[in-house]
């Protein structure tokens, strides 16, 4: 059972104007002027783009190559963030009349970012005179040594962690090389590399970005960055563009995704960023590039379906593969996984390994690390961590077992070689023990506000989609009920989930628990901890159950 941790003790609420001002304190914006600037995200209020280092630098090169009419490469990750990237910048070149292409590297044989094999089928493909790396480079050193050398010129733009030695790009476009905009996605940066663009070139009318932001709401929020200052902003307005999108791809992937409802970030992050992540974990994510490129109805219509297909597939094979690592988990000694986990098999398909990594992260609160190993006995993994516990900082001290890695503080990539897994577990689990706090590794929830029945109302659930849009950095409110009764016959659906009729202070509502239906519900009066929304499914206000307890 999590340790509910409750902010506002003892404070009694009458209203739903108070509730929400109590909230909105709670984020550190007393002042009205604060109030109505997060209440009301406006894009004047985003950042200068020039500010980011070698900003100013990449456009110069793209435009010397649009000018030149130079062949010009853009070389992408394989993730949604990737994706939505690549297709921004590639409608944005197609448009300035660009000699363009893309390549998206095959997470299998070639592996993340500029690799070996994968520059190899690129040069193959054409002949770039520019290549632009979307959402990767950062960690390429001597690949883009070797591309200079070619006299291909470079521009990175990327968000990930730097390595002590930076790339000899002719434009190393990432905000983790000063002390501001940390928190921008690729496609964000992308989106700011278009905007610097047109005022560098005094064009402010060259490219119609806002036609444009579906994309950036949907890398945005796929790839789990805070929601907060332009990330905010972009994907306010990035979700209503979402909602009357005019482009077909995403028109016919919300419809296979039974998407009826004006988008929110769950939206993107249960339904949309999955199908597109399923073509690169089990196929090739260019048919996932495609379909947020295409201006063919029917050419939509079948990616869109074929995404579906595999994003049933990947459910397979990921639930597959869960299975069998939750139970080597449940064998492991409490001593090996005191710290965190790591497993690692031959059987497991290294396209779902992060999100059962994410799934059992969440079930024994560990940074857990899975590993695929090929028939070679080269090992690719995916970790995924805990607040508090940095897998980039537990990593770089152990470097000297990997091959490489890279990634954030609270998701990673490593490979390794398969007899160096024992010892490196091992040292990682010892690692983790000794250099965290063991507070940390008891789940925990904060309750924002105890609620009083008597203001669970539709007034109240329609001013807290204000707050809107939720995510990192910018969560959703944790309500806290007490006392509260079943009333009725609750009615089980899908595998694990369960929707009941609930009484708390005189107040009748609904209740959805979606994953819970393993812990019995309870007979006598019972708290509740969870969100106070707009059910999608039925349009009617529902409490959605977080935890419960009795």
């Amino acid at each position: 059972m999590k340790l509910w941790n409750s902010i506002n003790n003892g404070k009694v609420y009458h209203s739903a104007s108070e509730v929400i001002r109590t909230l909105l304190e709670q984020k550190a914006f007393h002042d009205p002027a604060m109030v109505s600037e997060f209440l009301n995200p406006k894009l004047k209020n985003l950042n200068d783009p020039c500010r980011i280092p070698d900003m100013e630098i990449a456009v110069h090169c793209v435009d010397r190559a649009l000018r030149e009419k130079q062949s010009i490469l853009i070389f992408s990750d394989y993730d949604v963030d990737g994706m939505s990237s690549g297709a921004l910048m590639f409608r944005f070149l197609s448009q300035m009349g660009a000699k363009v292409q893309v390549l998206i590297p095959q997470r299998f044989s070639e592996g993340y970012g500029l690799s070996n094999e994968a520059l190899e089928r690129a040069m193959v493909k054409s002949q770039p005179s520019l290549i632009v790396c979307l959402d990767c480079g950062t960690t390429n050193i001597s690949e883009v040594d070797w591309l200079k050398q070619q006299g291909i010129d470079v521009v990175i733009i990327d968000h990930h962690e730097l390595s002590d030695e930076l790339p000899a790009a002719d434009a190393f476009v990432n905000p983790q090389r000063s002390g501001q905009d940390h928190d921008l996605a690729t496609v964000g940066l992308v989106f700011k590399f278009i905007h610097a663009f047109m005022k560098i070139m005094d064009q402010p009318n060259l490219f119609d970005l806002k036609r444009h932001m579906d994309l950036v709401a949907l890398g945005t929020i796929s790839d789990l960055v805070p929601l907060r200052d332009d990330n905010r902003i972009m994907v306010h307005y990035g979700l209503q563009q979402l909602g009357q999108t005019d482009h077909v791809g995403l028109q016919e992937l919300m419809r296979v995704a039974g998407v009826k409802r004006k988008p929110v970030p769950t939206t993107v992050g249960f339904l949309l960023g999955p199908r597109l992540n399923a073509s690169g974990r089990l196929a090739s994510a260019k048919e996932g590039w495609r379909l947020l490129t295409t201006k063919d109805a029917q050419q939509a219509k079948e990616l869109a379906e074929l995404l579906d297909d595999l994003n049933r597939e990947r459910q397979k094979v990921e639930l597959t593969v869960f299975e069998e690592a939750r139970e080597m988990v449940e064998a492991q000694p409490d001593e090996m996984k005191s710290g965190c986990i790591v497993l690692a098999s031959r059987n497991w398909h290294q396209g779902v390994i992060g999100i059962v990594a994410s799934r059992l992260q969440r079930i024994w609160y560990r940074p857990t690390i899975v590993i695929s190993i090929d028939e070679d006995g080269k090992g690719k993994g995916s970790g995924r961590s805990i607040k508090g516990c940095s897998l980039m900082d537990a990593l770089r001290q152990h470097q000297d077992f990997l091959r490489g890695f890279g990634g954030h503080a609270m998701a990673a990539g490593i490979e390794i070689d398969e007899d160096k897994i024992p010892v490196f577990q091992a040292s990682l689990n010892q690692w983790f023990l000794e250099h965290t706090d063991p507070e940390l590794y008891r789940e925990s929830l904060d309750i924002d506000i105890q609620l009083p029945g008597e203001l669970l109302s539709k007034e109240l659930a329609q001013e807290l989609s204000k707050m809107q849009p939720f995510g990192q950095c910018n969560a959703i409110p944790v309500f806290a009920l007490n006392g509260v009764k079943v009333k009725g016959r609750p009615k089980f659906f899908g595998k694990n989930h369960v929707r009941f009729k609930a009484e708390c202070g005189n107040v009748r509502f609904d209740v959805v628990a979606f994953g819970k239906c393993e812990s019995k519900l309870p007979a006598q009066q019972f708290d509740l901890a969870g969100h106070w929304e707009m059910d999608d499914f039925t349009g009617a206000p529902c409490f959605r159950v977080l935890d419960w307890r009795w």
